[in-house]
């Protein structure tokens, strides 16, 4: 495709490094993936009423195909959501790395109101705490029109396939869609584009190349598998033979989040092809088995992977994703790429680690891909606006203009377009490549919601369940078989209350 075909061209250094003129100081990220977007792919199982959809104005009905924007026009655009926007405020945040001031969204706003002088942006970036059902509140109140972090609300969401046919230039220029399997917006077994990233964030594995020469082991390139970290995770766990102080193979993602803990299981999960769900139109027609082969053997491997973590991990406290100099674990992953090489380059320690991508996808249609998973900032148009086609409009503009694709990057977060990686890779050099591979193996109609592996919208409190049993897994409290048992069990009695 077009937007992989720009990406590699960035990679082998043809087209020319800073596509995006004057960047400027990069500044931390808001966590949204690693942390707050995060707990919103985690906790998507909150239930939205139908409220907003059944409200829906026929003034907002119109076409996404050969609408006319009029320019002439005044209106207002309502924004409401948490986010990058909410963390960076209007007038900009400090970034506890580097201690440097980076811009709030008024860059957005001067930006918007330079092209659109007559449509006018009211945004209420809101916090994350309770941020569901606050947007649900806003919607109920007939005035929103674009949804900040918006995709996984699906009840309150337009359906985006028919904006992105009308506009193919546009799929053409970006990495990926958020996409959702709901009756909400379509029948189960169709992926729905529900919103659109501006910002993306990828697992990346962070190799500590000092602790792999103390052991005497050769880090692993790209085509590395879940296999080949368990092995280097046993060889690395126990006394630096260099320092004589304790190391770590590998440390689990957000294990200390019990709703984000799924990350690993989903990721090992898209390795194996482990498919649990089978969809037909509605939950009714669709099947789920837990109890087969390839789920309990990512259930193994996780549990495998947890006898060479730190008490911490197993605990779930205490849990540090900073690549520092006091670092103790061979092997971690986590979102948030480019906080963390500005976390080891402002240490002066970024040639000490290796980026990589996910293990490999072993098995299935996206074999020798990386193992599947990203956090994103998103955006979504509430599906009463009066302005449907100026809130996609706004959209596009947030995802591809340079001048917020810049913004993004300022702010510490990777672009959703191959364009805007030249200046990432600018700042990161080769350790943008991890990232890059990730982007350019992403499935296009992957969610971190509702996939063949897993799905916590339509099935019951599977967040919980797996929080409970990944967790039981690393402290070998349960087997990957009564794991599965488990989880089945758990959606089998959601399912038979419907």
């Amino acid at each position: 495709m077009k937007r992989k075909k720009l990406a590699s061209i960035l990679l082998s250094g043809i087209l020319v490094m800073g596509l995006l003129s004057g960047c400027g100081s990069s500044g931390q990220g808001s966590n949204a993936s690693g942390g707050d977007a995060g707990s919103d792919n985690a906790s998507e199982n909150t239930a939205v009423t139908d409220a907003a959809s059944e409200e829906e104005s026929t003034d907002g009905n119109a076409s996404a195909e050969g609408s006319a924007l009029n320019e002439d026009e005044e209106i207002t655009l309502h924004l409401f959501g948490p986010g990058l926007l909410a963390s960076q405020g209007e007038k900009g945040a400090l970034d506890m790395i580097t201690g440097l001031e980076t811009p709030g969204y008024e860059v957005i706003e001067d930006r918007w109101n330079e092209l659109h002088p007559n449509v006018h942006l009211e945004i209420e970036a809101a916090p994350w705490d309770n941020w569901q059902s606050a947007v649900q509140t806003a919607a109920l109140g007939g005035e929103l029109d674009v949804i900040l972090h918006g995709a996984t609300l699906t009840a309150l969401v337009e359906p985006l396939d028919d904006f992105l046919a009308a506009d193919s230039e546009f799929r053409e220029k970006i990495y990926t869609t958020e996409t959702r399997r709901t009756t909400d917006v379509n029948d189960l077994s169709i992926a729905t584009t529900t919103g659109i990233p501006y910002t993306l964030q990828p697992q990346i594995a962070y190799l500590d190349k000092q602790i792999f020469d103390n052991y005497g082991v050769e880090v692993p390139d790209a085509s590395w598998t879940w296999s080949d970290m368990l092995s280097l995770a046993e060889k690395l766990t126990g006394t630096d033979p260099v320092t004589g102080k304790q190391t770590f193979g590998v440390q689990l993602d957000s294990m200390d989040n019990a709703n984000n803990s799924f990350f690993n299981y989903q990721m090992i999960a898209s390795a194996y092809d482990a498919k649990v769900f089978q969809y037909g139109k509605t939950v009714e027609d669709s099947t789920v088995n837990f109890v087969n082969e390839k789920t309990e053997k990512v259930f193994q491997m996780i549990q495998d992977l947890g006898a060479y973590t730190s008490s911490n991990v197993k605990e779930g406290m205490n849990i540090s994703n900073q690549l520092t100099a006091e670092n103790d674990t061979a092997i971690r992953y986590s979102q948030d790429a480019f906080t963390h090489f500005k976390e080891a380059d402002a240490a002066g320690i970024s040639d000490r680690f290796v980026f990589l991508p996910m293990p490999v996808i072993e098995e299935g249609s996206h074999a020798g891909n990386p193992s599947s998973f990203k956090g994103c900032n998103n955006m979504a148009i509430c599906n009463t606006s009066k302005n449907k086609e100026w809130a996609w409009e706004f959209i596009k503009f947030m995802v591809t203009d340079p001048e917020c694709v810049k913004w993004v990057i300022d702010c510490g977060q990777i672009p959703n377009t191959p364009d805007g990686m030249g200046s990432v890779i600018e700042i990161m050099g080769d350790k943008a490549n991890a990232i890059v591979t990730s982007l350019e193996g992403m499935p296009d109609d992957f969610s971190n919601s509702t996939t063949e592996y897993y799905n916590n919208i339509s099935f019951g409190p599977v967040v919980t369940s797996l929080g409970v049993v990944t967790h039981d897994l690393v402290n070998g409290t349960i087997s990957p078989a009564e794991a599965a048992n488990q989880m089945q069990k758990t959606v089998d009695e959601y399912l038979a209350t419907q």
